[in-house]
């Protein structure tokens, strides 16, 4: 019997070697796809390309990997010493917990790491999507307003050369002419914050996609429709994402892994009681997180969904905004088919419109996205 120990010690040590060095000559990461030079992508081209592209992604995949093989090596000893046939008997007293311990434990924790580092790619992919979803609606938007504020701009020159020649021809003041040079002067100034913006939009897009960052990134026009969150039994909705949550689950199997282990060191430590006792003051503290858990998992979700209540109240104000602005440009319209307006009036309001448009085009679609990242948390 002492030789047949002897043999199952050697080829867990044999083995761990070997796996050990599995694991080092396997561990190549995966080079990264990158896109150089210019490129139009869509929306989602772009979302397709963070799981292929995202430096952050690939490496959260490697470590999927490298837990992988772990749990392969130890479970590979723990079948050998299984295998070998030993027991308590082959062992001085206090020395077979770690035994147990090998066989019992190790591969189990090393089955719910790998689990972890799947859920923390997948989670980490979901909301990088979210986020940068979010980047390329907002680029498109700040675009859509710089070109505006530009159109405002020429409109207010042409009435800026008209009053011109109307102080030339005494039918007005030079003060009616330094009204629009400040108009001209604010619009120009208004367009800092949406270049500054699309700016920062592209890119954390090219980061997040792993591009160039000096290449020319366009984006196909996408927007989303206006469809109200149904909030009806909102309050059994979140009570059951909270006891669906993964981390609640995570929590869970640690703990019963935790009291298989406290079984082994009271079975099995002899005289040595240091490792029943750690184990039970750890799984004191896991069950208190778990209840600390439980509640920012609640209040998290209940501040999301106030949060999207927010965002649809800004909806419902950019709604009466754009009805304002549409009736002003009715008004001034039919002023101009009368003839008591001139078609720059028109042409102004008009833009007025458009401008309060994009705005509600922006609050729609940061409610939206808003919306998918919420019922996401509900599943998670």
């Amino acid at each position: 019997m002492k030789n047949k120990l002897s043999i199952a010690i050697g080829l867990t040590l044999a083995l761990s070697a070997s796996s050990t060095c599995f694991a080092a000559n396997n561990s190549t990461i995966t080079p990264v796809n990158s896109i150089t030079g210019n490129a139009t992508l869509s929306l989602d081209q772009v979302l397709n390309d963070i799981e292929k592209n995202s430096v952050s992604i690939q490496t959260k995949g490697q470590k999927i990997l490298l837990y992988q093989r772990q749990f392969d090596r130890d479970n590979m000893n723990a079948a050998v010493i299984n295998n070998s046939g030993t027991n308590q008997a082959n062992y001085p007293n206090g020395q077979y917990v770690n035994i147990k311990l090998v066989t019992d434990v190790i591969p189990k924790a090393d089955e719910q790491n790998i689990k972890d580092a799947k859920h923390d790619k997948d989670d980490s992919l979901q909301n990088l999507k979210f986020s940068t979803e979010q980047q390329y609606l907002s680029a498109l938007t700040n675009q859509d307003q710089i070109n505006t504020i530009n159109d405002q701009i020429k409109n207010v020159e042409e009435q800026i050369a008209q009053t011109k020649v109307k102080i030339a021809n005494g039918q007005l003041t030079n003060n009616d002419l330094q009204s629009l040079l400040v108009q001209e002067s604010q619009l120009q100034a208004s367009l800092n914050q949406p270049k500054a913006q699309l700016q920062q939009n592209l890119l954390s897009i090219k980061q997040t996609i792993n591009m160039d960052l000096d290449g020319d990134l366009t984006l196909v026009p996408a927007e989303k429709s206006f469809v109200k969150y149904d909030d009806s039994n909102i309050e059994d909705k979140i009570n059951k994402a909270v006891d669906n949550n993964y981390n609640i689950g995570k929590i869970n199997n640690n703990l019963d892994i935790l009291r298989i282990k406290e079984g082994i060191y009271k079975k099995y430590s002899y005289n040595d009681a240091s490792g029943e006792v750690s184990t039970g003051l750890s799984i004191e503290d896991l069950e208190n997180s778990r209840t600390n858990t439980i509640l920012t998992i609640k209040t998290n979700l209940w501040n999301g969904y106030y949060g999207l209540k927010g965002l649809e109240d800004t909806v419902e104000t950019e709604q009466a905004k754009v009805a304002s602005a549409q009736s002003t440009y009715d008004t001034v319209e039919a002023k101009v088919q009368q003839g008591v307006a001139i078609q720059l009036q028109a042409d102004s309001a008009a833009l007025a419109l458009k401008s309060e448009k994009i705005n509600l085009k922006n609050a729609i679609n940061n409610y939206m996205v808003t919306v998918e990242q919420f019922e996401y948390n509900l599943t998670q």
